[in-house]
């Protein structure tokens, strides 16, 4: 029996153990952005990993929610760092919600439960991926490190600090996230980088109360006053604001031609999210570069006066707005909220207050890197499907922390199935995509080992 087939029947064998423990998990609400629950599900991930045999110990941190950091050491002298997170993002609406959001519901070979794919799921899969080896042949065949975070869904804002404090502790050959879906065609998605994040709150303020509207001809209105600002960031798709293309490192031929062999599904795109066209009609290839390799500015949240049932004649006295903005590399997050304070300023909008929300550097590893490659070796074995690496992902994570800090080559992928409602209602995972996960990890491991 080869080692892919040897992985998956004692995963197969062992579903009921896992699947439990991923609803165990999901039971605990750990919402960062509320500071909900997340003592109680450090400490459930920190059993788990415990009764699979992981040495672990939670870390708890001056200012921030604590990790469950964790290792297995083996004879080999390589080391692989293993990285994913607990916490989870609120479950507001709650009243879309099918089933209770903490509740692990299984119904339709589905696990139903906020984290269940973003990230509790991934967490599920490296642990008991760690678990087989110690079951199957007593020690995995490297070294493992892991980092089990409880900050990623509000940008990650301690793990830098802890990664340059305990450079030593966490020295490895590269480092493994496990914090992703697979794509559409249910083949694994790998990516060699990520954008950063730069997230902030937008604030003006123009009187001390709100006042009738009749004065409008006299007293500013702060909600025009930030439509006006928001206005002067952004034309025709591009970012406008002074020196924000700078510091962009422009892809290899190599990058380039590489997107014209990835998998990209457009019609399965705008049949999901119910659009008809995308932005600036935007179609093909084209598409797909612009999400990979262009900056965004979003709009994540506006708010100002009276949005309640009815009519309010009411002149604001203040309006704010919530914009992310997705970073490519090497660009670089304290230099640009400089440029767009002095682009704000320069235009007369000195009454705008900026808020640093939170702040991810983008990532950038090369997509021939040996653990990017035994990540595609590994994927084609478990999915069956061809797996070419992007060269960069849409979205963002904490990449940066191996790879600019630890100077290692990363890989950022996962085992969540697509399009699972993540950071939305009735979330889900599915008990194959688990399965196949602990199966996609362990020969992650497998392959990278014998590099």
């Amino acid at each position: 029996m080869d080692v892919i087939e040897s992985i998956r029947e004692h995963v197969l064998s062992n579903q009921d153990d896992i699947i439990t423990d991923l609803r165990k998990l999901i039971k605990h609400p750990s919402i960062s952005a509320q500071n909900v629950g997340i003592e109680e599900c450090a400490s459930a991930v920190n059993e788990v990993m415990r009764n699979a045999g992981i040495s672990s110990n939670i870390i708890k941190l001056k200012d921030g929610n604590p990790i469950v950091y964790g290792e297995i050491k083996s004879n080999s002298k390589k080391t692989l760092l293993l990285y994913s997170h607990y916490d989870v993002q609120p479950v507001e609406p709650l009243d879309k919600w099918k089933y209770n959001p903490f509740s692990g519901v299984i119904a339709d070979n589905k696990v139903h439960g906020r984290g269940a794919s973003d990230s509790k799921g991934n967490v599920i899969a490296l642990i008991k991926a760690a678990k087989t080896f110690l079951d199957t042949v007593g020690e995995p065949p490297m070294n493992l490190k892991f980092i089990i975070e409880g900050e990623e869904e509000i940008s990650s804002i301690n793990l830098a600090q802890f990664v340059k404090d305990n450079r030593q502790m966490l020295k490895a050959n590269a480092s493994l996230c496990f914090d992703s879906s697979l794509n559409p065609a249910a083949a694994a998605s790998i990516y060699a980088g990520l954008k950063g994040l730069l997230y902030i709150e937008l604030r003006c303020k123009t009187a001390s109360i709100d006042v009738h509207s009749g004065l409008a001809p006299i007293i500013p209105n702060p909600a025009w006053r930030l439509v006006s600002a928001l206005d002067s960031l952004k034309r025709d798709g591009k970012i406008i604001i002074d020196g924000w293309y700078d510091n962009i490192k422009a892809q290899t031929d190599e990058e380039l031609a590489l997107v014209d062999t990835l998998e990209y599904d457009e019609k399965k795109i705008k049949e999901e999210y119910g659009v008809k066209e995308l932005q600036d009609k935007t179609v093909g290839k084209e598409a797909l570069k612009k999400l990979l390799f262009e900056p965004t500015c979003n709009i994540s949240g506006i708010q100002s006066g009276y949005t309640s049932t009815g009519s309010k004649t009411v002149l604001p006295n203040e309006a704010f707005v919530k914009l992310d903005f997705r970073l490519v590399y090497d660009q670089s997050t304290t230099d640009l909220i400089k440029k767009l304070r002095i682009h704000l300023a320069k235009r007369g909008f000195t009454d705008m207050t900026i808020y640093k929300l939170g702040t991810v550097e983008p990532s950038k590893t090369d997509i021939n890197a040996q653990i990017v490659q035994a990540t595609s070796m590994a994927a084609d074995q478990v999915y069956k499907k061809k797996s070419a690496p992007f060269p960069n992902m849409w979205g963002s994570g904490p990449d940066f922390v191996f790879t600019k800090i630890l100077k290692l080559e990363s890989v950022w992928t996962g085992c969540s199935p697509a399009y699972a409602n993540i950071h939305a209602p009735n979330e889900f995972t599915t008990i194959k995509n688990v399965l196949d996960g602990v199966c996609y990890a362990s020969m992650i491991i497998q392959e990278y080992s014998h590099m």
